[in-house]
């Protein structure tokens, strides 16, 4: 199974719409600013994350210097930073974000980047979702959770579920 590193973004809305299963697309482990971000302040996800397997890695020093340097040079957040440290020293193919700064830094460094719209849909596309299922996510994504997606992006994702029907 692929391996990705996740920031807090997916966890909080894919939780959001009762769709936290679909980080099953990946073996996914979280930096531990990212849990900490998440559980520390019981944003959605907290619960979800807390009954979870999935790992927390505490960053070598080597790694935290790293994170430190892109968090200056590019201005993101720390969880950020550290899944993109993640990434990179322990070749995870897989980053999921849904800030469009970590976005293009991961990108920068060619890290394969997915937001929470691409899990959910990638999600159908393992059968991990049935259409059905996926259409509701997408849609509550738009709708009701706090994830900002545009409604040129909201037509796109669904336009892609619905060629994998």
């Amino acid at each position: 199974m692929v391996k990705a590193v996740s920031n807090s973004g997916p966890i909080i809305h894919l939780s959001e719409v009762n769709c936290f299963d679909a980080l099953q697309i990946a073996d996914v482990v979280l930096p531990s600013a990212v849990y900490h971000e998440v559980t520390r302040y019981d944003k959605p996800g907290s619960k979800e994350l807390q009954n979870s397997h999935i790992p927390v890695i505490q960053l070598n020093e080597e790694e935290m210097v790293f994170a430190k340097r892109l968090c200056g040079a590019y201005g993101i957040d720390v969880g950020e930073a550290e899944a993109i440290a993640l990434c990179l020293s322990r070749k995870y193919q897989l980053f999921f974000t849904d800030d469009s700064d970590a976005r293009d830094v991961g990108e920068l460094y060619d890290i394969e980047v997915h937001g929470t719209a691409g899990i959910v849909a990638r999600a159908q596309s393992l059968g991990l979702l049935s259409y059905e299922e996926t259409k509701h996510a997408i849609h509550d994504l738009h709708e009701r959770s706090s994830l900002y997606m545009t409604e040129r992006v909201y037509r796109i994702v669904m336009d892609m579920i619905e060629k994998e029907r």
